[in-house]
C-alpha cells in the first residue's frame, strides 16, 4: 500500500538571520510534520519486531528481511540509494563463525539428498558425521525434577529427531517462561550420553504464530543481562542439523509439530516413534570468516543548489540480538525497532518537506556488536565527512514517560542546545521534558558516537534515564505491546523539527568538543 501525503503548501523561506544573531526558525511544512503518525509507526513496528524476524541478529534471515522492508520504505518515500551505482546497500564485513555447505549433508539410505539451506542447516559449533535409524524422541528432555523423560530407551547408533523448546503446558517446567530444560546444549549433552549418532532438530513456530521462521544458520546466540552468553560454548561431538517440519514429517511419517502440540495440552511426553528410516548426516562450522552485512542508506538531494552538497544525517540501528539457546526470541521492539520505525517516518516527512540541504538516512546493522555498521560508514563514507552538518541518532525511544526524551551529546555540542529549544517550538511535538547533560555513561554506546569520533556534531535521542528504568532491556520481554507509540511519534516529530532546522539554516554547528570525564 502506498503512503499518500496531502498536497504541500508552498512556503516562502523566512529572511535569513544576520551574522551573530540567533537563527530564525524556518517554519516546517505542516503537512510533512503531520505525516508522522502513530498508526504508521505501529504498523511498521509490528512487522519489524514480529517473532518471525527472530530478533534481527547480525547477520540473519530476519535482518535481511528487515533490510528489504526498510529499503522499500526509503524508495517509496522518494530517496535514492547512497551507495555505488545508486544502491541503498552499503556493505561491510564482520568476522563470524559460518557453516561450510560443502561439508554439510543429510541423505536417506535410498540415496535421496536433502538441500542445504532449504531443508536443513547445521547447528552452531556442531561438526562430524554419523548415520543410523531416525527415532523421534519428543523434545529430547530428561528431567527428574519434573518427572518428565522423552529420552528413555536405547539411542545407541541412532539419530534422534527432536522438537526444539519444551512443552507449553502451564503446570510443566516454569509455565509461560521458558525453563533451562529447553536449553539446546543441555539436550544435546543428554542425547550424546545416550549414544546418539546424530541429532535432527525441528523448530516450532513461536507462540501465536502459524509457522516457524525460515531456516537460517545462526552464527551467534542472544544473551541477556541475567543470563550472560557462553564464554566457552559447548561443542557437540556428534553432527547436529536443524530441519524443516516438512523434512521431519517425511522421516517420521506424521506431523511432529502436531505431536508436540498434544504435549502442550496433555503435559505428557510425546510417544517415541521408531521410524525405520536410515539417514546419514554431517555438519561443519568454520570460524574467522569475513561475512558481508548491509547498512541501508538513502539520499534525498537538497532543494537549494548552494547547500545541496551538505548533508544532515539521521540514523538508527535496525539490528537486535537474535535468539538464545533455549529458543527465546529477543523481538527488539524498543531496542531498536522504535528508533527504526521513527526513522522511516522522519525520512518520509523530510522527503515531503524538500529541505535546502541534502539528507542521508542511515539504518545501521551490527550496532549490538560494537557499532560496527556506523563505524564502517564513517570509515568509508558515501559523502565526504566534512560535508556532514550534523548527525541525529534515535535508539530506544519507546519506553518511559510519554512526554519525556533524553538527549545526549550536548556536553560535546553546547551550541545545539538552541537547536533543541527551537525544535521543541517549531511545530507542537508535545515533548514537555528534555533530559540534558545526563546519562553520559551511555554516550559511547550507540551509533552517533562513531560520527562524533570523526568530528561530526551528533545528538543521541533516548527514551529515559537511567537505563535500568527499562527492566525489559535486552530481554525476550522487549515486545511491541510494551512500546508507547505516542511517545515514539512525539520523539520522531522532535527529530524531524531538528533535522529541518539543520537542513535549512545558512549556518552549521561547529565541530564537537571532546567529552570531559
Amino acid at each position: 500500500m502506498g503512503r499518500t501525503l496531502p498536497p504541500l503548501v508552498v512556503l516562502l523561506l523566512a529572511p535569513l538571520a544576520a551574522a551573530g544573531d540567533t537563527p530564525v526558525a524556518l517554519p516546517a511544512p505542516a503537512a510533512a510534520f503531520a505525516s508522522i503518525t502513530e498508526a504508521e509507526l505501529s504498523a511498521d513496528l509490528k512487522l519489524l519486531a514480529d517473532p518471525a524476524m527472530e530478533g534481527r541478529d547480525t547477520p540473519s534471515v530476519g535482518l535481511s528481511r528487515a533490510a528489504d522492508y526498510i529499503e522499500k520504505r526509503y524508495r517509496d518515500a522518494g530517496f535514492t540509494g547512497a551507495g555505488k551505482d545508486g544502491s541503498f546497500r552499503i556493505p561491510f564485513t564482520m568476522k563470524l563463525r559460518v557453516a561450510d555447505p560443502e561439508l554439510c549433508a543429510l541423505e536417506l539410505k535410498d540415496g535421496k539428498r536433502f538441500t542445504y539451506g532449504t531443508d536443513f542447516v547445521p547447528m552452531p559449533y556442531s561438526s562430524g558425521s554419523g548415520s543410523g535409524e531416525v527415532v523421534f524422541v519428543g523434545f529430547g528432555i530428561e528431567s527428574t525434577q519434573e518427572h518428565y523423560d522423552d529420552v528413555r530407551g536405547d539411542l545407541h547408533r541412532r539419530v534422534a529427531l527432536i522438537v526444539d523448546g519444551e512443552p507449553r503446558h502451564r503446570k510443566l517446567f516454569e509455565g509461560p517462561d521458558v525453563s533451562p530444560a529447553a536449553d539446546m546444549y543441555i539436550k544435546l549433552g543428554t542425547l550424546e550420553e545416550q549414544g546418539a549418532a546424530g541429532v535432527l532438530i525441528v523448530q516450532r513456530p513461536p507462540p501465536g504464530e502459524a509457522s516457524a521462521p525460515p531456516l537460517s544458520y545462526r552464527s551467534t546466540w542472544a544473551s541477556w543481562p541475567q543470563a550472560p552468553a557462553l564464554t566457552d560454548p559447548r561443542h557437540p561431538t556428534i553432527p547436529v542439523l536443524e530441519i524443516t517440519p516438512a523434512v521431519a514429517a517425511e522421516l517420521v511419517g506424521q506431523d511432529v509439530l502436531a505431536l508436540a502440540a498434544k504435549a502442550d495440552t496433555s503435559g505428557k511426553e510425546p510417544k517415541r516413534i521408531e521410524t525405520g528410516q536410515v539417514v546419514s548426516l554431517s555438519a561443519a562450522s568454520l570460524s574467522d570468516q569475513q561475512v558481508p552485512v548491509d547498512n541501508i542508506v538513502g539520499l534525498l538531494r537538497g532543494a537549494d543548489p548552494k547547500l545541496a552538497d551538505e548533508y544532515v544525517v539521521v540514523g538508527a540501528h535496525y539490528d537486535h540480538i537474535g535468539v538464545d539457546w533455549r529458543g527465546r526470541i529477543g523481538p527488539g521492539a524498543d531496542d531498536n525497532g522504535s528508533g527504526t520505525v521513527a526513522l522511516l517516518e522522519v525520512a518520509q516527512a523530510l522527503a515531503a518537506a524538500k529541505p535546502r540541504r541534502s539528507i542521508l538516512v542511515c539504518s545501521f546493522a551490527a550496532e549490538e556488536d560494537g557499532e560496527l555498521g556506523s563505524r564502517a560508514i564513517c570509515a568509508t563514507p558515501p559523502v565526504p565527512l566534512a560535508s556532514m552538518v550534523a548527525m541525529l541518532n534515535m535508539d530506544q525511544i519507546g519506553r518511559g514517560p510519554t512526554d519525556l526524551v533524553a538527549v545526549m551529546g550536548l556536553m560535546e555540542n553546547p551550541t545545539l542546545d538552541s537547536l533543541l529549544d527551537r525544535g521543541l517550538k517549531l511545530e507542537p511535538t508535545k515533548i514537555k521534558t528534555v533530559l540534558r547533560r545526563k546519562g553520559q555513561d551511555l554516550f559511547e554506546r550507540s551509533d552517533h558516537y562513531s560520527f562524533h569520533l570523526v568530528g561530526v556534531p551528533a545528538l543521541f535521542f533516548f527514551e529515559n534515564l537511567p537505563l535500568d528504568e527499562n527492566k525489559d532491556y535486552h530481554t525476550w520481554r522487549d515486545t511491541v505491546d510494551l512500546v508507547d507509540m505516542d511517545k515514539c511519534a512525539r520523539t520522531a516529530r522532535l527529530v524531524f523539527n531538528c533535522a529541518w532546522l539543520l537542513a535549512n539554516e545558512d549556518g552549521r554547528p561547529p565541530s564537537p568538543k571532546k567529552p570531559s570525564h
